[in-house]
């Protein structure tokens, strides 16, 4: 498992495939990064709960489909 950084956060969100990224060992779907801030916008997935983090607090699993 890999911490993201912002230019991978910015990959994953224009790819076509679906990368499993969690935070705080929970998986979000990403919909925003703001490069100014170093933050992502994040909903966790199941919930409606969605909340700005800081990209670096954001881990790539290495799954995707």
């Amino acid at each position: 498992m890999v911490a993201l950084e912002q230019n991978r956060a910015t990959e994953i969100i224009s790819s076509s495939l679906n990368f499993e990224v969690t935070w705080q060992g929970k998986p979000v779907w990403l919909e925003t990064v703001n490069n100014m801030r170093q933050t992502a916008t994040i909903v966790v997935l199941g919930s409606s709960d969605k909340r700005e983090v800081p990209v670096t607090d954001l881990v790539e699993t290495g799954n995707f489909d």
